[in-house]
């Protein structure tokens, strides 16, 4: 604990330098005189670039004269295939020290005329340093995080408690003369024909074409958001009582899979090794329901409008659940899921079955 008090204190220290050197005064593009060049900064988690998808497609449309490219990580470029209003897409990786010389030959070839800052909570040390190795003119942030010296152009954020990380996001939207409340708050994402394919093949099997396709990931990211195995068994236990027929596929990260298949041993599932999260998001945009501690699974279910339930550490459901419709976001009252019962598990897996028309093992159309 001292030692991330010390380290996030040393990072504190570097971005105030940084600020003091990328000091400069506000002036506001003029978007629709003249073409701008721009580049939005998301070099994070999949599920913040899944988030941020309708404002990427806010900005992009937002006037005729923007072109828009995406700074974006190993872990969340894929996301992108296929969306028609990017442009182009960088792939940055922050591990690699080496990348940051590569990363700043690139954004300095493309000639930026504006970068924004996709940090809309708190600064980021390594988004100033590429915001300032974009050469961009003008940089567009959310003010008042102690770091608006380094803008030109500020807006105010989304600071409302029950703000969502979408709503937070699309605050930005207003930089491009945008109503941030006319920008839609579901994500969008993109699935290809051989993609939906490939996962319609999956879902094929022994059982009758109508029978509920239900996909259950047990993946966490991190130990906090780690379920016990044997609490998915009993769900999966729970699910097939109330679907007897029901096609059930088993996945899991690349680093889980001996979770996957312990698990699918003991609960007769079948599990299916993804190559890629292309691969998950066809899964989920071909399923009738989804089952998921909080990781990108529960926001890609939100792009496909797949019904889901999704479970939550203390305090996090309200700014990272899920947004469609029907769906149940489980917030335990601890700090983990170790200790998280499956009563309210279940409870919202019935109500969710239920709103969805499962019952009745009706598939909604995909």
């Amino acid at each position: 604990m001292r030692l991330k008090r010390l380290e996030l204190a040393w990072r504190g220290v570097w971005i105030r330098v940084f600020v003091r050197l990328m000091r400069t005064p506000p002036h506001a593009p003029a978007w629709r005189e003249r073409p701008h060049r721009v580049l939005f900064l998301r070099h994070d988690r999949a599920g913040d670039m899944i988030l941020s998808t309708t404002l990427l497609a806010a900005i992009a449309r937002s006037h005729p004269t923007i072109e828009l490219d995406v700074l974006a990580s190993p872990a969340n470029a894929a996301l992108l295939d296929g969306a028609p209003h990017i442009h182009q897409v960088h792939v940055f990786d922050k591990r690699r020290f080496g990348d940051y010389a590569r990363i700043t030959r690139a954004l300095r070839a493309r000639r930026y005329d504006a970068v924004i800052d996709c940090m809309v909570t708190a600064p980021s040390l390594t988004t100033l340093m590429l915001m300032s190795a974009s050469g961009a003119a003008h940089r567009v942030g959310i003010r008042g995080r102690g770091n608006d010296a380094a803008f030109s152009l500020t807006v105010p954020g989304d600071e409302r408690s029950e703000a969502h990380m979408v709503d937070r996001l699309n605050a930005l939207a207003a930089a491009f003369g945008v109503d941030p409340s006319t920008v839609p708050r579901t994500p969008t994402l993109e699935v290809s024909d051989a993609e939906r394919a490939w996962a319609l093949g999956v879902w094929a099997g022994e059982r009758s074409a109508d029978s509920p396709r239900v996909l259950v990931n047990i993946s966490a990211g991190t130990i906090a958001r780690r379920w016990p195995l044997e609490r998915y068994a009993e769900v999966i236990a729970h699910l097939r009582r109330l679907a007897p027929d029901l096609r059930l596929r088993l996945i899991g990260a690349p680093a889980e899979q001996d979770r996957v298949q312990t698990l699918a041993s003991t609960a007769e599932a079948e599990p299916v090794a993804t190559r890629s999260l292309r691969e998950v998001a066809a899964l989920v945009a071909t399923a009738d329901f989804v089952f998921t501690p909080d990781t990108s699974v529960a926001h890609i279910a939100s792009a496909f409008a797949r019904p889901c339930v999704a479970m939550y550490l203390r305090g996090t459901a309200t700014r990272w659940g899920v947004l469609s419709r029907p769906s149940r976001n489980v917030e335990h009252s601890a700090a983990t899921l170790a200790d998280l019962e499956t009563a309210p598990v279940l409870e919202a897996v019935d109500v969710v079955w239920r709103e969805a028309g499962l019952t009745d093992r009706t598939r909604s159309p995909l």
